[in-house]
């Protein structure tokens, strides 16, 4: 399955969402002769500038029009951070230039809880960048994206050809010239298209045609290469009057820190070095490095550092503009946690941990952290029975008939378990229970699982060697 988000004037929308919205705005670009306007704005609509008429035409109908030139690096810019903020959903991402995203989610459907609750995923990423942008999951990546054209929000599952055909012609990539040549021949839609022999249509407009009919109906494959995430971080303020005192130019120092922090925080990297370059036009300029003992990602941390380098360094000029460079960027590394320590230091990795889970596949998605259970020791009918008379919850429930021994579990027994394991209900029973000198200490995780015949089961897994045992079986 693929998700393809096409966005409308893209060469528009590049550029900042409160220039789009104040004024009249046209994008134009030039051509061999003349200036054509490729993406106009709803005012300017509104006074008859639409695209592909004239640069001239469109001031003459409007004097307060804002005309910019395209600018094609904007756009790839664009596309590259709205690839970082649904990467989340899937590292398997396609940016299409002049048309939006591809996206292969087809390994994504189970986590995110099926296609509409994926599509409400990336409609709120889609938001957070204040774009707007049309959204449609279907079986082929071409498919999705001639749909996209045609549809603002749309899943198909089956019937794919029945949704193809209708659309017209335009909607798709097809080169202008081979669009003009069938609408000569009276065709306007897909449909109308694969009614003709598939020979004949070969030599009147060559072999392209029928490749890419194949791929969007999903009966050729296509190759697209995958985007890749950016390795270094860019960002720059200007100011519009000269800043003199640090305390107009300091919220420039947030802002890219902030900038900073949320672009690592989306790849789960770090960095150990940023520099910051204090410019004065093109005729003056201050570098000021610095250096983490550890990586880190924090807004926090980074501003006491550059705070501290401030108080030995003085910036002689006045400031135009401030940019932050990090060349260095090396993913964040996580010590192996263990859920049941509950430690200064691990319930901060633990807290971590947690918030990057929920950044990546959304808070529904993260279960409770796990319960421990202080009193162990359940051959122990002493304690059983108090865990009986004081149980308040499900956590705290013991089952009423103990298996002494407890049962090996393996093979097909224990898949089927491993269905219906309750994970948000581990329980670490960790004890020296030695009973002579060549016995090792015991450390288990307990869960509560549903058997294939609807019992429920406690079961353990012994942590040394990581069997499986059953335990108990509850009334």
């Amino acid at each position: 399955m693929w998700l393809a988000i096409y966005i409308p004037a893209l060469p528009l929308q590049a550029f900042s969402h409160a220039l789009i919205e104040s004024s009249p705005v046209a994008i134009y670009e030039r051509d061999a002769k003349r200036s054509r306007i490729v993406a106009s704005n709803k005012k300017a609509i509104q006074l008859g500038i639409k695209r592909g008429c004239s640069l001239a035409e469109a001031n003459a109908l409007s004097n307060d029009l804002i005309s910019l030139p395209r600018e094609p690096q904007r756009e790839i810019a664009r596309l590259q951070t709205l690839a970082a903020a649904v990467s989340h959903l899937t590292p398997n991402i396609h940016i299409s230039e002049s048309f939006g995203l591809l996206l292969d989610v087809s390994a994504s459907l189970t986590l995110f809880g099926g296609v509409h609750l994926l599509l409400n995923e990336a409609l709120i990423s889609v938001d957070t960048q204040q774009l707007r942008a049309h959204r449609v999951i279907a079986p082929s990546a071409r498919g999705a994206r001639w749909l996209a054209r045609g549809h603002r929000e749309l899943v198909v599952v089956d019937h794919l050809d029945e949704w193809l055909d209708d659309l017209p012609l335009i909607a798709t990539d097809l080169p202008l010239e081979m669009i003009g040549e069938l609408q000569a021949l009276n065709l306007h839609n897909l449909a109308a298209v694969r009614r003709l022999p598939t020979d004949q249509l070969g030599k009147r407009v060559g072999p392209d045609l029928s490749l890419a009919l194949a791929q969007a109906y999903g009966r050729a494959s296509q190759s697209l290469p995958f985007w890749k995430p950016l390795t270094h971080f860019r960002e720059r303020v200007e100011f519009l009057d000269l800043a003199r005192e640090q305390s107009h130019w300091m919220p420039g120092i947030t802002t890219l820190l902030q900038q900073l922090q949320n672009y690592l925080w989306q790849r789960a990297c770090a960095t150990t070095a940023i520099q910051f370059i204090f410019f004065h036009g093109t005729q003056q300029q201050t570098n000021l490095l610095l250096s983490a003992a550890h990586g880190t990602q924090s807004t926090q941390q980074w501003q006491r550092l550059f705070d501290a380098k401030l108080e030995r360094t003085v910036i002689p000029h006045e400031i135009s503009s401030i940019a932050l460079l990090c060349e260095h960027i090396e993913p964040m590394q996580f010590a192996e946690l263990d859920f049941f320590d509950r430690s200064h230091n691990k319930n901060i990795q633990w807290q971590l941990l947690v918030a990057l889970i929920k950044t990546r596949v959304g808070n529904q998605s993260v279960l409770e952290s796990p319960h421990r259970n202080h009193n162990a020791l359940p051959e122990s009918s002493a304690t059983l029975k108090n865990d009986l008379a004081t149980a308040h919850n499900a956590d705290q429930l013991r089952p009423a008939w103990l298996i002494e021994p407890p049962r090996r579990l393996y093979g097909e027994t224990l898949r089927k378990l491993f269905a219906s394991l309750r994970i948000q209900h581990p329980e670490r029973v960790q004890e020296n229970w030695m009973m002579n000198a060549n016995d090792r200490p015991t450390e288990r995780d307990y869960y509560i699982a549903k058997s294939p015949d609807h019992c429920f089961w406690w079961i353990f897994r012994e942590r040394a060697a990581g069997f499986w045992y059953l335990h108990g079986i509850f009334a």
